[in-house]
């Protein structure tokens, strides 16, 4: 998740900021998983989950302000700020005292942002034309769908994993999870940075690092347009 996060702030380092501070926070959300995931400390948990609510409300941003102009105006960066902070909040006041509060308000805040990003990513797909940008959506939603399962799997059958019949090993789908959840967020970052691109007419496209590693790189610059 680092490395995907440092990749993407590397090749997309001439866009707007809003693009950086996404793949930055991937970046936040990758250590701080190292750490929580190395100690099992609550402190660090909320290293590990506090980031991952505003990495998802950066891309929020992202996907609802893709056009040349404006369309919410300055309180929706205000509103998803103060959403963050509330649910932090609410997240450290209830504490390992409070194990279960602290899990419903992380998951009911991240899922719900996650849903609205969802339904922005419906919209930008429905109007795709690039045949070759559907695919790279559609590789992009099976990843996550995939990496959500492994997750579930791994932590409702969590003894089914650890007693597998014929002596197999764990498949650890865990850190599965981790891997598709990177590729995931890498991805979504680039799709919605190819959408704001192409919608400032910057004529985007898809190359590939080494082959492996897509990015956008665009044929000319709007200067009319000066936004976050």
């Amino acid at each position: 998740m680092i490395l995907v996060g440092i990749a993407g702030v590397y090749l997309h380092s001439t866009f707007e900021k809003r693009f950086l501070l996404a793949f930055g926070s991937i970046i936040v959300v990758g250590i701080g998983s190292i750490a929580f995931h190395g100690t099992l400390l609550f402190p660090l948990q909320m290293l590990d989950e506090v980031p991952m609510v505003y990495c998802v409300l950066v891309v929020v941003y992202c996907c609802a302000e893709n056009k040349s102009y404006r369309r919410y105006g300055a309180w929706f960066p205000v509103g998803l700020t103060l959403y963050g902070l509330l649910t932090t909040i609410i997240m450290l006041y209830a504490g390992p005292e409070n194990h279960l509060l602290e899990f419903v308000v992380f998951q009911s805040s991240f899922i719900f942002v996650v849903l609205v990003v969802a339904s922005h990513i419906t919209k930008i797909y429905a109007r795709l034309t690039d045949q070759s940008i559907k695919r790279l959506w559609g590789i992009t939603v099976a990843t996550g769908l995939t990496a959500y399962a492994y997750w579930n799997i791994d932590f409702r059958m969590c003894d089914v994993m650890h007693n597998l019949p014929f002596g197999l090993w764990n498949p650890q789908f865990h850190a599965w999870w981790h891997v598709g959840a990177s590729i995931c967020s890498y991805m979504i970052c680039l799709l919605i940075c190819y959408d704001r691109a192409e919608n400032l007419d910057r004529k985007p496209r898809i190359e590939w690092k080494g082959g492996m590693l897509p990015f956008v790189v665009v044929d000319k610059m709007n200067t009319k347009v000066k936004s976050c």
